[in-house]
């Protein structure tokens, strides 16, 4: 979603629209609501074991408490605990089993992971753009980790035995354009990337007109970029995984649901960790949060800001032909929207997984920047999503559509970045406010996934848990960055102060946006 930041610098946007938006992303975005929320079609059958848990006490301490149970959480928590089993000698001479406590402030997995899109989606398309940005050698490695998720997911649900449960499987995306010069630039883009990452685009190409009208039912495009993706059921997933370390790790892994977190205290050689149900000290903060993150981590305003997204759930029309092996993008003249299907088991139905309509609400989205609730719908996002469907696949190709037209729609808070990338690492002090007294005691965040976290989270919390051993093998605070890993990706103080958003939106408008 490049096209959000520079909203801030349009000035076809009032100025007072943009200051109100500006004002939104430095505000504190608060805990998550445990009281209000819409509710998301993936969350309809809360796992038994883990969605709501809790310790008769809560422990006093832990080795790493872990703030965020989604899949980055879920991501780093397995990390920690399952890596040490493979760990080398000196290592484990070097580390204890550790003991790890999760905190959560509403249900297990109820945040930005339970209500997304269920996308693993790589379409290749900004590898131009970043390779001008960051330069080749760069550009290269972001892609090959985000590709790199969907073996790795699809790995991890098989070993965990989840395969059948989460629906993960490989399908062909479709991003589809309606606009022939937005077309013809992402051909080029896209030949670029076929060039220069020939082992990983295999399987990528174009569809024409006449084969999406003819093939696919879509008449009105101009053509598509096609490859390979996937989809899953992430709430299955990530709750599975919650529910595996529990059970494999009964005394070093606790899940503690509804125990939102309202401060830490630095110092003392550890943290102190506050919670309405008692304190926790720990050598080590671990902030999972997303769009959350300013809450705990209030230097990082500015560089990662919440924003509202909707998703729906709707009957096929009696006309449209399963395709649940297929993803879709429809790109626009002014914004996009997402597209699985599920297929049709015991637990779905078919049902049309579709998201977006964001540069549709008001302002072309602005109002929507800094909003870090979840508890409403937007009106404009809900009309463009019930509409969608009948005229991108038109009438003569998606039929009429049982009642009620709409099974669910729900909203969801994501985290983005000014920068557009992730922000995986440790924590400075310029960021939490917080003075440590050692080396051995750490702040780590990977957050700001920027709506893309399918194909961001799950690799960025092994990053993390990778960084935190090297730190704690090394007992210095030198962190060592995991080579496969892209260092654009990484925090620090440089990047920090390239990034940040001004306060004051003409000052943002005379840098014309990041």
């Amino acid at each position: 979603m490049s096209f959000i930041v520079p909203q801030l610098g349009s000035s076809h946007i009032p100025l007072t629209v943009r200051q109100e938006a500006l004002d939104r992303v430095f505000a504190d975005p608060g805990i998550p609501d445990a009281l209000h929320s819409t509710k998301s079609f993936w969350m309809k059958e809360p796992h038994p074991d883990v969605a709501s848990v809790q310790s008769e006490h809560l422990l006093k301490f832990a080795d790493y408490v872990i703030i965020g149970s989604g899949i980055t959480g879920a991501s780093v928590a397995q990390a920690l605990l399952e890596d040490l089993e493979t760990a080398s000698p000196s290592e484990v001479q070097s580390l204890s089993h550790p003991k790890v406590i999760m905190l959560e402030a509403r249900d297990s997995c109820s945040g930005a992971t339970g209500r997304n899109g269920g996308h693993i989606l790589e379409t290749g398309e900004e590898y131009a753009m970043l390779k001008e940005r960051l330069g080749k050698e760069e550009a290269i490695k972001i892609h090959k980790l985000r590709i790199s998720h969907l073996e790795a997911l699809i790995k991890s649900a098989e070993n965990l035995g989840l395969t059948e449960e989460t629906q993960v499987r490989k399908v062909r995306f479709l991003s589809v354009y309606f606009h022939q010069e937005a077309w013809e630039d992402i051909r080029k883009d896209i030949k670029l990337f076929m060039a220069e990452m020939p082992d990983d685009s295999k399987g990528w190409g174009f569809i024409e007109t006449d084969e999406l009208a003819k093939d696919f039912g879509i008449p009105n495009a101009a053509g598509a970029v096609t490859g390979i993706a996937g989809a899953m059921w992430p709430y299955k997933f990530v709750t599975g995984l919650l529910a595996h370390l529990r059970k494999q790790f009964p005394s070093d892994f606790l899940l503690e649901t509804n125990t939102s977190v309202s401060e830490i205290h630095g110092g003392n050689n550890y943290y102190e960790v506050i919670t309405p149900r008692g304190t926790i000290k720990t050598k080590h903060v671990i902030h999972c949060t997303n769009a959350h993150i300013g809450h705990l981590v209030p230097g990082i305003k500015g560089c990662i800001f919440p924003i509202v997204g909707q998703m729906s759930a709707q009957p096929p029309g009696n006309k449209f032909k399963p395709q649940s092996d297929h993803s879709w993008i429809f790109n626009y003249d002014r914004g996009f929207d997402y597209l699985t299907q599920l297929p049709v088991t015991t637990a779905s139905n078919g049902e049309m997984m579709m998201g977006g309509g964001y540069a549709q609400t008001q302002g072309g989205g602005i109002y929507e920047m800094g909003v870090s609730n979840d508890a409403e719908l937007n009106m404009y996002a809900n009309i463009h999503l019930r509409g969608v469907l009948g005229a991108v696949f038109a009438p003569e190709n998606w039929g009429a559509v049982k009642t009620p037209a709409v099974s669910a729609m729900w909203t969801g808070n994501m985290g983005f970045s000014t920068d557009g990338l992730p922000w995986v690492g440790r924590l400075p002090a310029s960021l939490t406010e917080r003075k440590t007294t050692t080396t051995q005691e750490a702040e780590w965040a990977a957050a700001a996934f920027s709506g893309e976290g399918m194909v961001h989270a799950w690799l960025s919390g092994k990053a993390l848990a990778q960084m935190i051993r090297s730190c704690e093998v090394s007992e210095s605070a030198d962190v060592s960055i995991p080579e496969w890993f892209p260092e654009a990706m990484v925090i620090t103080e440089k990047r920090l102060a390239r990034s940040r958003l001004a306060r004051d939106a003409q000052e943002e408008s005379e840098r014309g946006g990041l």
